[in-house]
């Protein structure tokens, strides 16, 4: 039986966000912290905590679908990971808010790429790839310490940038730094 520090503790069944961690299978009925959490998912919190309730090996009503980048920032979190979510619209990258980078090693990459506007597939990314701009929950709610992860994948997040400049912001993309975020 495992505790980890952003869910409640182990209950019998199967998650397969779990799963797919590499983590023992449990259900995630609830998020411990969730003070924490409220100021970080402010408006989205009960939603988000709803929609992890869902562990049946079957398809999932809507409101228990993973919302990215709200779920991602918890598996990131939870897990000591990296999340790289990629889609058409805007494709993000979510380190943990809290923990530096250093305290991770060796450093896991959890990818998901969101398919047919209503389905997220893992997948697993090799060589020098290059990694979306950080998501802005991460950019805001950082800690101090974390703040060095974007120093050790400097050049994966340049490259990034780099290739949207050659080949135009894609679809769905806004700056927040022009409106002050």
């Amino acid at each position: 039986m495992h505790d980890f520090p952003g869910f409640s503790p182990p209950q019998a069944g199967l998650s397969q966000r779990a799963v797919g961690l590499s983590q023992p299978a449990f259900d995630i009925p609830s998020i411990q912290n969730a003070n924490v959490y409220i100021n970080v998912f402010v408006g989205v919190f009960d939603e988000i905590q709803e929609s992890l309730k869902w562990s049946k090996p079957e398809f999932a009503p809507r409101r228990y679908w993973m919302q990215m980048p709200e779920t991602g920032v918890l598996i990131a979190n939870v897990f000591g990971v990296i999340v790289v979510f990629i889609s058409l619209g805007d494709s993000i990258t979510i380190f943990p808010l809290w923990t530096p980078p250093e305290f991770l090693l060796p450093h896991r990459v959890v990818s998901f790429v969101f398919v047919n506007d209503n389905h997220f597939v893992m997948v697993e990314l090799n060589g020098d790839y290059p990694m979306p701009t950080p998501t802005w929950y991460w950019s805001r709610f950082k800690s101090q310490d974390a703040a060095a992860w974007e120093m050790w994948y400097k050049p994966h997040l340049d490259s990034y940038t780099n290739w949207l400049e050659s080949h135009g912001q894609p679809p769905g993309f806004v700056d927040l730094d022009k409106y002050g975020f």
